[in-house]
């Protein structure tokens, strides 16, 4: 589960195959462990069945589900979440226009030329420490803003 790093709208064309798409607007980050200084959920969710015992949050996000056969075409404004999953074999496209609202530019702009650098960086000093660090803040996060 993931956004993109630079807010783009895309319009997302499936020509084979069977594939789940499901989508968040950017209003549910809060809920979906967010990894800091990053653009994805915990990579330890499965969307698809999530165990809603270990992972609570997910149970107040609310978002899309939708399955993508031949010829359908999916759009996702800019900053939505989303996680697809082949189903079946198959072929996706996508285009992609840049971030319209003025607001989410900006943020596209940190997220490009400031947090994935400092990210980089960050890794590069303290390796696994750092990422496991970070899983560990967006659970801990996450579920404090569940409790309350």
């Amino acid at each position: 589960m993931h956004y993109d790093i630079d807010y783009a709208n895309i319009f997302h064309f499936h020509f084979e195959g069977k594939k789940e798409c499901i989508l968040f607007p950017q209003s549910e980050t809060r809920y979906l462990y967010k990894v800091p200084h990053s653009i994805i959920a915990h990579e330890s969710i499965d969307f698809s069945n999530p165990d809603y015992g270990k992972w609570p949050a997910l149970k107040k996000a609310e978002g899309f589900k939708s399955t993508l056969e031949h010829g359908d075409m999916l759009f996702m404004p800019e900053g939505y979440w989303h996680y697809m999953k082949y189903l079946t074999p198959g072929f996706s496209m996508s285009l992609r226009a840049l971030a319209r609202n003025p607001f989410n530019f900006g943020k596209a702009a940190y997220n490009i030329f400031i947090m994935r650098y400092f990210d980089v960086m960050m890794r590069r000093l303290k390796g696994q420490k750092w990422i496991d660090s970070k899983n560990e803040r967006a659970i801990l996060r996450t579920n404090r803003l569940v409790s309350t």
